[in-house]
């Protein structure tokens, strides 16, 4: 009759969280050595181990046979200070290895600087015990240094400890030092393993889970950083569990005293659970007849990068464990249940607070050698208490084979939407538009007295600002907010990626299409009028070009258009809508989701880079007009100069309707002192979102015509009288004789005409 053997595995992935372990207030543990307490335990660091970690788990830095060695935890390898001379063809690696063993190093071994993983590959063959032992060690130094390995240096050296553990009469050593290889693979780049890696990494694999439980290495541990392998040898008689459990530091590393095998457990552990699996086995039928099952064998991987996927993608950087229970049966039936914490684990260092996530879903995988890739086949979800906040979830699955297992998770993120914009925002803006409404009615009823070219550039600088305005009040939050996910769903497929956006609904993303447009529209007539300016003073005579309008129109609403057309294009998929712009406001993208700056995003190319080229040439310009405008003409007499205030009104006013207040906001995305980045954001704030009110007042307030007009208006309003024995007062003068219409429409228009009349009159080239 047939025999089941059921397999339960509990998986808890290492994570960085925003929120701080809960720890008893009541009664607290004092950790030693930076120890951090949690439930009544003491989560040590590497180099500390005990209850209280007040146990030195290290072998100090020191020289070992004339090698200087680093500071090394005990049962790791450390590597020499001193390196391979630069002619070598291992210049910069190190030139020996020690093992910390008892709180001094050991069992050094030599690099021999001329040698490669090559080298090694093809001499291992002929290789003796002697020269076994050194050809490993020499591979394991040559993969000291994980930043530099190729693909090409990652295959190799899988092949090299692939046949070293495929070897059956190889040393402890030798297993030690081939495990150590592997363990340093896989800290290399992400980008190094491809599909030049495959072949040799997935039979790098097998071969482990093979080696986890071959007859000569029963009750053995080796335990590196990035890879624990343990075997154990069962008393079969009657039900069986055996328990694989690696419990949780304070680094993301393996050490042997977290890592524990036994059989029938009969208590529970107090540490919390990084990763657990359970194997029962037991005859379900009342059979006589037991599958041959004498030894079982784990291999744990810190990360999932021997298992390169085309199915599941990572775009966040996080970390998949994978843990393999090898029983050298096939056709059982397994149960597996994951326990893995609900937030967000990195490969990069984060800030002091990483973006808050949680999981949206899952998927049980195996890894199916056939496809090379992760599979779903004879495995299902099995229905848990969910909830996407909680920082511990469960998470089951229910496999009828055992091999190497994980879980890919999905995460969301936890966005933060603005309840509404800051005063000074609305404020501003609110202004803005007002002062820009009454500025542009103002141009286009005294355009007669300009001309046509100023006023079709002011006009259509303050129409392109005030609906920028307009569509920053009303449409820069995003009207649809996603939640969380209360569940995750019962299927059971691989989903393509780490990172879950939900499909675009379109408004937010038009929203933001529009502001970029409408931004970059106000910079383009800025830069246009700026370079009317320039031909203003360059070419008195002549002034700007015969055909300016008609480029200035096509420039300045077309240029815009097809940035914003680029930009859409290149990046904009209806599924993933936050290639192109933000979750929280309907604005430009720039980030990564784990919030890390990326130069592809359209934040960058698509408005940063543009504008910035537009606003170098408005200051050169200003700069020019200011040096212009300066200068003292010596034929002058006193009574003609004009007065240094108004020059330099005239130069305010320049700046003010070309923008260049906006380069406070490159000072503000480049500072890194929290206090001065503050003092750039209200600087900018306040400057950017008044500048309508600044136009409004400098082109359109200060205008004697204005003035004249605002008085008649004014005066045209009947004065309230207070009566006082027979006696009115009027609160002002009562209303005098209209002045014929005749005005420079502000001081910078009057430096530039005194510029113009100065250059025709005395035949001065510029």
């Amino acid at each position: 009759m047939p025999v089941t053997a059921t397999t339960t595995t509990l998986v808890t992935t290492t994570t960085i969280s925003t929120s701080t372990p809960t720890t008893n207030t009541a009664t607290p543990i004092q950790c030693k050595n930076n120890g951090f307490p949690q439930n009544q335990v003491c989560l040590c660091p590497d180099d500390y181990s005990g209850t209280l970690c007040e146990i030195p788990n290290f072998c100090a830095n020191g020289t070992f046979e004339t090698f200087t060695f680093p500071k090394t935890v005990f049962g790791q390898f450390s590597y020499s200070a001193q390196r391979c001379e630069a002619q070598t063809p291992n210049a910069g690696l190190p030139k020996a290895t020690a093992q910390c063993l008892n709180g001094t190093f050991d069992k050094l071994q030599r690099l021999q600087c001329s040698l490669t993983l090559e080298l090694i590959n093809v001499n291992l063959s002929s290789a003796s015990q002697a020269d076994t032992q050194l050809l490993a060690s020499n591979a394991q130094i040559l993969t000291s240094v994980p930043s530099q390995l190729t693909a090409q240096n990652i295959s190799v050296a899988a092949q090299i400890a692939s046949r070293l553990l495929s070897t059956s009469s190889i040393t402890e050593d030798v297993k030690l030092a081939a495990v150590t290889t592997v363990s340093q693979l896989l800290n290399a780049s992400d980008s190094q393993f491809s599909t030049t890696t495959v072949n040799s990494t997935n039979n790098l694999t097998q071969t482990l889970q093979n080696f986890s439980r071959s007859s000569g290495n029963v009750g053995l541990q080796l335990v590196q950083p990035n890879l624990a392998i343990q075997s154990l040898k069962l008393n079969t008689n009657g039900p069986t569990v055996v328990q694989f459990t690696a419990v949780k530091g304070l680094s993301d590393t393996f050490l042997p005293n977290r890592i524990n095998v036994s059989q029938n457990p009969d208590s529970q552990n107090l540490f919390p659970v990084d990763v657990q699996m359970s194997i029962k086995i037991g005859d379900t039928t009342g059979s006589q007849n037991k599958p041959n099952v004498d030894t079982v064998g784990f291999v744990l991987y810190n990360n999932d990068q021997f298992f390169e996927s085309e199915a599941f993608k990572s775009s966040l950087g996080t970390k998949r464990r994978v843990i393999s229970g090898n029983l050298g049966v096939e056709n059982v039936s397994v149960t597996v249940r994951f326990n893995i914490n609900n937030t967000i684990q990195f490969n990069s260092n984060q800030e002091e607070n990483p973006p808050s996530m949680s999981i949206q879903d899952f998927a049980c995988v195996f890894w199916d050698y056939k496809l090379g890739d992760w599979s779903t086949e004879g495995c299902i979800k099995v229905p848990t208490p969910f909830n996407s906040s909680n920082l511990s979830a469960s998470l089951a699955c229910r496999c009828d084979h055992t091999t190497n297992f994980a879980v890919l998770m999905r995460f969301s993120t936890n966005y933060k939407y603005s309840e509404a914009l800051g005063v000074i925002s609305i404020i501003g803006c609110a202004l803005s538009v007002a002062g820009l409404v009454i500025t542009v009615l103002f141009q286009i009823l005294t355009r007669n007295s300009r001309g046509l070219s100023p006023t079709l550039l002011m006009v259509s600088i303050c129409v392109s600002m005030t609906i920028f305005y307009l569509l920053f009040i009303f449409g820069i939050n995003n009207p649809v907010q996603h939640k969380a996910a209360s569940e995750p769903s019962q299927t059971n497929s691989i989903p393509r990626s780490d990172f879950h956006q939900e499909v675009d609904q379109g408004l937010c993303t038009a929203m933001a299409a529009l502001l970029q447009y409408f931004l970059l529209a106000t910079f383009t007539w800025s830069t246009l009028y700026a370079a009317h300016i320039f031909f203003v003073i360059k070419n008195a005579m002549s002034g700007p070009p015969e055909n300016f309008n008609i480029i200035s129109v096509i420039t300045g609403w077309g240029f815009p258009a097809v940035i914003v057309g680029i930009s859409l294009g290149a990046t904009y998929r209806p599924d993933k809508p936050l290639n192109y712009r933000q979750e929280e406001f309907c604005w430009l993208a720039a980030l990564t989701p784990n919030k890390t700056v990326d130069l592809r995003k359209p934040m960058f190319w698509g408005f940063l880079l543009p504008l910035a080229l537009m606003i170098f040439f408005n200051i050169a310009v200003l700069f020019y007009f200011a040096l212009i405008t300066c200068r003292t003409n010596q034929s002058l007499n006193s009574s003609q100069v004009t007065p240094f205030r108004k020059k330099m009104l005239s130069s305010v006013s320049l700046a003010v309707v070309l923008g260049i207040s906006w380069i406070i906001g490159y000072f503000m995305l480049l500072s890194v002192d929290p206090i001065q980045h503050n003092i750039l954001t209200y600087a900018f704030c306040l400057c950017n979102t008044t500048q309508g009110v600044q136009i409004f007042v400098l082109f359109t307030v200060r205008t004697k015509i204005f003035k004249e007009k605002f008085s008649i208006f004014r005066k045209s309003i009947p004065s309230p009288e207070v009566s006082v024995h027979r006696m009115s007062y009027h609160l002002w003068p009562l209303r005098e004789k209209d002045l014929p219409e005749s005005y420079r429409s502000t001081d910078f228009d009057q430096q530039v005409m005194d510029h113009m009349d100065d250059q025709t009159d005395h035949g001065r080239p510029m």
